[in-house]
């Protein structure tokens, strides 16, 4: 086929294969450009491993040539971080359905869809999903949510005699999304892609038992363990038999019409290919902001990783010279003729000979004060650069006594947060108008969802995607 043939037009086995070639270009690009590094150093102090793996991250080493530094890790990155998170999401955000029109029909389907949406967030967990995927986006620089229809989920509704095969309710099903696992064509300067490809992680030996007409090859595909590339941790070893399902998704445009949806395992192992079965694609972003003229996210825990890494270091120092020197030792001139025994016990009498001199204690625990002060100086500058103040951590300064005083502190906390504020109510109504046009468009068979009514009372109702036709989008409210 021509070279001037878009490759998401191309046949199946050619758009595998260069799916794939996009896949290591992009990782490709992580590595030399230093953005997968900076993830892993973000991932990794948020969790506490400043001096090796995990497993050392909570906890004193030692280090220099003869083990005569301690290594004392404060994580004060994951306590603003934490911070962020809360504020951010601390306020459960409000959905409304909107219409297109605004008869008494339509008027009943927002309602119905209403309720729709609070099922979701407290059901089918929903709010969780959410929440992850600030975290993601505060720790990484961005976080994303997948959505997908599972034809297979849900209760069984009927048995079709034609395909012998049953009918299932079918629901959607909700997946977060780590920057490792979302490809974007990385010479885009901004968020409106056409195309994007996901990699999550399924069970050989399920997707053997799903498609045995290729089982064969899914059993032999390299697994995680086997792929170093997606560890955050080289001491994860673990053998597992999880291996990357790989879904490209292109939009509806000129060039293709009906969009197009391609699952694979690899090049030469397509599980499906068709047109794109949603109405926009099915992965949302949320990031604090974007590095200008790429696609990849920025967050403020870039900047305080330097910050942290000199806070340790200086923690280190003074716990090195406390332990080194704590337990302190005695000086005696020669020929003080005082022997150890007389100096290890208390109320002795001790004869001496005093004119050589008397024993004094050899103090070498003094830390400069300039250590303890810098250490102050490094705090301040981490609640400056990420925006969260004293008085959000619970210690506001001596100087802050009024009410009114720290109540504006505070405020400006949250309004220095907005930018991620914003993103946040943006991918809450991304995904909320996402969820009902999946249920418009999918849930063909009826359903029962449980809907909060007036006083916030449950009731049980009936549904099908006829329903919520005439429901366009989804709206965020979010409180102060």
């Amino acid at each position: 086929m021509s070279n001037n043939t878009y490759f998401a037009a191309r046949e199946a086995k050619e758009a595998s294969g260069i799916i794939m070639s996009k896949i290591d270009a992009w990782n490709n690009n992580l590595e030399s450009n230093g953005y997968l590094e900076k993830l892993r150093d973000s991932w990794a102090a948020y969790h506490g491993a400043y001096y090796g793996d995990v497993s050392n991250g909570h906890k004193i080493t030692f280090g220099g040539d003869e083990g005569e530094i301690a290594n004392l890790p404060v994580n004060h990155i994951r306590n603003l971080a934490s911070h962020i998170l809360v504020m951010t999401t601390a306020t459960r955000p409000s959905m409304e359905a909107r219409a297109t029109n605004t008869d008494y029909k339509s008027l009943t389907q927002t309602i119905l869809a209403n309720g729709l949406l609070d099922y979701y967030m407290r059901e089918k967990r929903l709010e969780k999903h959410l929440k992850k995927a600030v975290e993601y986006a505060i720790v990484m620089g961005s976080g994303y949510i997948k959505m997908s229809w599972n034809a297979t989920s849900g209760e069984l509704y009927d048995f079709n005699e034609d395909t012998q095969s049953p009918v299932y309710e079918g629901d959607i099903e909700i997946t977060n999304l780590s920057p490792f696992d979302v490809i974007v064509d990385s010479n885009k300067e901004s968020d409106n892609h056409d195309w994007v490809i996901c990699l999550t992680w399924k069970n050989r030996f399920d997707l053997s038992a799903k498609y045995p007409e290729q089982a064969d090859k899914i059993l032999n595909l390299p697994t995680k363990t086997d792929t170093d590339r997606y560890k955050l941790q080289g001491a994860m070893n673990d053998e597992t038999d999880d291996i990357a399902v790989i879904e490209f998704f292109h939009r509806r445009s000129e060039a293709l019409p009906d969009g197009r949806y391609l699952m694979m395992l690899s090049d030469d192992v397509v599980l499906h290919d068709g047109p794109l079965p949603y109405r926009v694609l099915p992965v949302f972003r949320i990031s604090p902001a974007d590095i200008l003229g790429t696609p990849y996210g920025y967050t403020t825990i870039f900047d305080l990783l330097p910050l942290q890494e000199a806070l340790n270091s200086l923690y280190s120092t003074i716990l090195s010279n406390q332990s080194a020197f704590g337990v302190q030792s005695i000086i005696v001139p020669r020929g003080a003729d005082i022997s150890i025994n007389q100096l290890t016990s208390g109320l002795n009498i001790i004869e001496a000979n005093t004119q050589v001199g008397i024993p004094q204690a050899l103090n070498l625990t003094q830390t400069p004060a300039e250590i303890f002060k810098f250490t102050d100086i490094i705090k301040q500058e981490m609640e400056l650069l990420s925006g969260i103040s004293s008085v959000s951590r619970g210690q506001p300064e001596a100087s802050l006594k009024s009410g009114a005083a720290l109540a504006l502190i505070q405020s400006m906390s949250v309004q220095f947060l907005s930018g991620l504020q914003q993103s946040y109510v943006q991918l809450i109504e991304d995904v909320g108008s996402a969820l009902i046009m999946m249920l418009r468009d999918f849930a063909a068979v009826p359903r029962v969802a449980a809907i909060v009514g007036k006083g916030n009372r449950t009731f049980m109702k009936e549904f099908k995607g006829d329903d919520l036709s005439n429901v366009n989008r989804v709206i965020v409210d979010v409180g102060n």
